[in-house]
């Protein structure tokens, strides 16, 4: 579990990360460097999750070679089955991670939304919707790895 108190916002007790696949942790389908060692580390101190509507229709294959939870959404309605995925999960206990439109209510529905924005950029109402936002995944990651990074970012 990673425990974090914001002082003005309150407190975190996460259990699970839930990230969006393509567009987030991979380009053009296939996985960013550094990526599965991030997850890897951040697994040591909660579940990962890799959600993912396979846009490019290979997750089954660059999904193996991973070691983490695969969950795969339909292509149709993706964003209320990602929000559903986080409900049944327990919101309270998630920090969601994501970059596209079909990731706005996932990162709301969770405990802390982080937004990226990468090579593909993001959707504008991740922008909105994200407790905060951050250039790419690897800085995502980090910031999971380091919760005084969110103190330091959404503290009063």
């Amino acid at each position: 579990m990673i425990s974090v108190s914001i002082p003005g916002w309150g407190d975190l007790d996460i259990e699970y990360l839930v990230v969006d696949y393509n567009g987030t942790c991979a380009f053009d389908g296939k996985l960013k460097e550094n990526v599965k060692e991030l997850l890897e580390k951040v697994s040591r101190y909660i579940k990962v999750f890799i959600i993912t509507s396979d846009t490019y229709g290979n997750i089954d294959s660059e999904g193996a070679t991973l070691g983490f939870s695969i969950i795969k959404v339909g292509k149709e309605g993706s964003a209320q089955e990602k929000a559903k995925i986080i409900k049944e999960l327990g919101p309270e206990k998630i920090v969601a991670i994501g970059n596209g439109a079909n990731d706005v209510l996932m990162l709301k529905e969770a405990a802390l939304g982080i937004g990226v924005i990468g090579e593909e950029g993001c959707a504008k109402d991740i922008l909105r919707e994200a407790d905060f936002v951050v250039k790419n995944i690897v800085d995502a990651l980090g910031v999971v790895l380091h919760p005084e990074r969110i103190v330091a970012t959404l503290r009063d």
